[in-house]
Formats: structure tokens, C-alpha cells, sequence
């Protein structure tokens, strides 16, 4: 095979490699989408409330597990190098597990009302979830480094079905609480975990015994040191952003709001947290040494074109339609988070489309300057979601202030993201002028029907042929795209 054929084949073998991992996360998310109703008839709202403080608190403390040293394996020059960075996030993760285990039993002993409820979660989920945590990401990034994506679509989707069944089984059998919810959790990880293992056993094991010495740990952790001085700190504010309305919500609303946000934010989220977040994995496996190829602007632009044409319309139907779809759905007692799922569509679908750039900071080494975006946006959208609430009493307000900064930071942050990368910033403009015309369809075709006295079932039904239809024009669009960059590679 010549050299310009295997130039031609290789775009192929991409884009099979990333269905092969997107097929697996869409899965995972189907997964809990469809036991929701079952879960919410199970479990209180202020059960979810507690649950999803534990898993706000663990969301803060994940950078903490490898210090984010994970993220350079992937980067490291040889498996010598990313061997030694394999054993520094190990020894970190154990080291957080039994500093946060003590520190538990600490807080545990204080017997306040509020802290004594909740430190059992907290010493229940946090040093195992650590502990796990550090484990899953050595695989991964391992996984990543040797393009291996079959293992890490089984990963997510047996994670899913062991947290939802463990926590409805669980729910269903001994009674739903918040321990069942973080017990479903931790299951999942376990699960995760030891679908990792033939990883574990190939890769990271035989690599400590053969190359692991301490000094070149030391090295690696000397050479990779931006990771936890910048890296580690936006992570965390990346944290603190998105869990901050769970935290403003549990100290100034009450454990059924919290709970009725989480819900919403689950659902919503969800494409974020598993859909994008493997195109970010593929980004990064992809551009991590190849920023600089000529056909990676390409593939971008048609990214951020196309990609508010075939997912946007769905997050549009959500923030259109919530509130009659999460009463029937999940039942009367959630027709709160049906408004909060309204609210947060706009902000879900732009994180959707943008964050996986979020690696470009990474392999220009400009981590300093995301950290610096990071930290404005963590800062000032805890400030407006607790002034907003803590002056008008109304949960609904806060977050509406949330979503509309997050949408504002999000495009402020592609910006950048495309600046760092050295690409055009036509091609961010040329994103929002794709999501202000979807947006702007889907909602004055609903105005126009709701305007006529349309029935709220026709207007759905509507509306939804016509998100598949601007989905179908999308998918065109991107394929047209790509033979021409095939064609323009031959």
C-alpha cells in the first residue's frame, strides 16, 4: 500500500475508533435515562438532595485523586515516562483516600445537626470513591494512550447498568434513602474498575514492575508539574462552577429543592458528562501531538457547525417542553426540576458543542491562562447564583442568572480555546450564528403555533419533525465536509 493511500485510510480508521467510543457513552447515557421515572418513584426529592451534596463534595475533591498527573500520561515520550506517571497517581490517590478518611472521622465527631447527618455519606462514598477514581483514570488515559476505545465503551456502559440497578434493586428491596443512592454509586465504579483490569494487567502493572524507580517518579512529577499547579486548580474551579448551585441551593433552600435541581441537572447534563466527554477523550488522543496538522481546523469548524444543527434542536425540545414532560414522566412531586431543565437546555447544549476543546490548553502548555477563565467564571457565578437567591428567596431566579453567565463564559471560553489552538476565530462566530439560528427557528415556529391556539401535542409533535429534520440536515453537512477534506487529502 502506497504512502497516499494509507494518508487516505486513515481518516477512517478515526472516525470507526470514535463511533466506537461514542457508541458506547450514548449508551451509558440511555441507560439511567430510562430508569429515571422509576428511580424518582422510588426515592424522595430530598433524598436526591443529600445524594447530590455527596456527589458535589466528591466532584470538588476529584482532582484530587492523581493531582491530575492522569492527563500526562498521554503526553509522556515513552511508556518509561507515562510508567512513572502512572505510579505518582497511585501513590496520590492512596494518600487522598487516607487523608480524607481522617479527616472524616474528625468532622464526624463534632455532632452538629447538619454535619453529623451527612459525614456518614461522606466517609461512605469519598475515600473509596478516591481511591477508585485513581485507579479508573490511569486505565483510562492508558486506554487512550494505546487508542483502545472497545475497553472504554464497556467501561461506561457496564458503570451504568450496575449503578442503576444496584440502586433501584437496592431501593426496591431494603427502602430508597440517600445511602442506597451513594452504595448504587460506588458499585458502579467498582464495576468500572474491574472491567479496566485487562488494561491494568497488560499495561500498568508489568510497566511498574519493569521501569518503576524513584527517582524517575520524581522526574516526571517535576516535568509534568504544570498539571497540578494549573491544570489541578482549573479542575477543581471546574468543579466548584458546576456544582455551585447545588452548594448555594443546600445552604440557602431547603433538601427537596437541591434534590429537585439535581434531578434536572442529571438529565440535562448528561450529554455533557458522557457523550462529549468522549469526543473530548478522542480530541485529545487525536490532537495531543498533532494539534498542528492541516486537517485538524477543518474537522473543528465542521464540528462547531454541524454540531448545533444535529444535537442542538434536542436541547431546544427540552427547554421548550420540560415541565409537561417531567410531570408525566417522572411524576407531580418533580415538576420543579421540569423548570430547572428548561432553564439549563441553553447552557447544556453550548458546554455540549464547546467543551471538548477543553484539552487545547493542556498541549499548548497554557494552562495558566485557562485557569485564570476558570477562576473568574467559578468566582462570579457562585457570587450571582447566591446574591440572586439570597436576595429574591426564589430558586427559580438564581438559576436563570446562573444559566444566563454560563452561556456568556462558554462562548468567551471557545474564544480563547480557539485562539490557544491557533485556529480562526471565524470559526467560533461562524458556532454562534449556527446556535442563534437554530435557537431562533424552534422557538418562533413554537411562538407561531402557541400564538394560533395549537394544542401542546401538536406543537410538540411539530416541533420535533423539525429538529430531525435540521439534525438530518446537520448530519449532511458534516458529511459533505468530510469527503471534501478526504478529496483534498488526495
Amino acid at each position: 500500500m502506497s504512502i497516499l493511500n494509507r494518508h487516505i485510510l486513515r481518516l477512517p480508521v478515526s472516525i470507526r475508533q470514535g463511533l466506537t467510543l461514542l457508541s458506547g457513552t450514548t449508551l451509558a447515557q440511555v441507560i439511567p435515562a430510562l430508569a429515571s421515572p422509576v428511580i424518582t418513584r422510588l426515592f424522595r426529592p430530598a433524598d436526591f438532595g443529600a445524594f447530590a451534596f455527596v456527589v458535589a463534595v466528591l466532584g470538588l475533591l476529584t482532582p484530587v485523586a492523581c493531582l491530575r498527573y492522569d492527563l500526562a500520561i498521554m503526553l509522556a515520550e515513552d511508556d518509561e515516562e507515562a510508567t512513572h506517571l502512572t505510579a505518582l497517581c497511585l501513590g496520590v490517590g492512596a494518600c487522598a483516600a487516607l487523608l480524607l478518611s481522617c479527616a472524616l472521622v474528625v468532622i464526624w465527631q463534632l455532632r452538629g445537626i447538619e454535619t453529623h447527618s451527612i459525614a456518614p455519606l461522606l466517609l461512605i462514598m469519598l475515600p473509596m470513591g478516591i481511591l477508585l477514581l485513581s485507579l479508573q483514570l490511569v486505565a483510562q488515559n492508558w486506554s487512550l494512550r494505546t487508542h483502545n476505545y472497545p475497553i472504554q465503551s464497556r467501561a461506561v456502559i457496564t458503570q451504568a447498568v450496575v449503578t442503576v440497578g444496584c440502586q433501584v434493586s437496592i431501593g426496591a428491596i431494603l427502602g430508597s434513602s440517600a445511602y442506597t443512592l451513594v452504595i448504587g454509586m460506588l458499585a458502579g465504579y467498582v464495576a468500572l474498575v474491574l472491567v479496566y483490569l485487562p488494561v491494568i494487567r497488560e499495561r500498568v502493572i508489568p510497566g511498574l514492575r519493569k521501569y518503576h524507580w524513584r527517582a524517575g517518579v520524581r522526574a516526571a512529577a517535576r516535568t509534568y508539574l504544570r498539571f497540578p499547579l494549573y491544570t489541578g486548580p482549573y479542575a477543581v474551579l471546574g468543579q466548584v462552577s458546576a456544582r455551585s448551585s447545588v452548594l448555594v441551593l443546600a445552604a440557602l433552600s431547603t433538601a427537596s429543592a437541591v434534590g429537585q435541581y439535581a434531578v434536572a441537572q442529571r438529565v440535562i447534563f448528561l450529554p455533557v458528562a458522557t457523550l462529549m466527554a468522549a469526543a473530548s477523550q478522542i480530541f485529545y488522543s487525536r490532537a495531543a501531538r498533532r494539534l498542528d496538522d492541516p486537517r485538524m481546523p477543518h474537522m473543528i469548524r465542521t464540528a462547531l457547525i454541524a454540531g448545533p444543527l444535529i444535537v442542538g434542536p434536542f436541547f431546544l425540545l427540552v427547554a421548550l417542553f420540560a415541565e409537561p414532560i417531567f410531570r408525566l414522566v417522572f411524576g407531580a412531586e418533580w415538576d420543579q426540576a421540569g423548570r430547572f431543565a428548561a432553564i439549563l437546555a441553553l447552557p447544556s447544549m453550548v458546554k455540549t458543542l464547546t467543551v471538548w476543546l477543553d484539552r487545547v490548553f493542556d498541549i499548548r502548555a497554557r494552562q495558566g491562562l485557562s485557569l485564570l477563565l476558570e477562576a473568574t467564571y467559578a468566582l462570579t457565578g457562585f457570587g450571582v447564583t447566591y446574591i440572586v437567591l439570597r436576595l429574591t428567596k426564589n430558586p427559580d431566579f438564581a438559576i436563570q442568572a446562573y444559566a444566563a453567565l454560563t452561556v456568556l463564559y462558554l462562548v468567551i471560553w471557545m474564544l480563547f480555546a480557539l485562539s490557544v489552538a491557533g485556529f480562526p476565530l471565524r470559526m467560533g462566530g461562524q458556532f454562534i450564528i449556527a446556535t442563534v439560528a437554530v435557537t431562533g427557528l424552534l422557538t418562533t415556529a413554537n411562538a407561531a403555533m402557541a400564538w394560533s391556539g395549537a394544542a401542546t401535542t401538536t406543537r410538540v409533535v411539530a416541533e420535533v419533525l423539525l429538529a430531525l429534520a435540521l439534525s438530518a440536515v446537520g448530519l449532511r453537512l458534516a458529511a459533505t465536509r468530510m469527503r471534501l477534506m478526504a478529496q483534498f487529502q488526495r
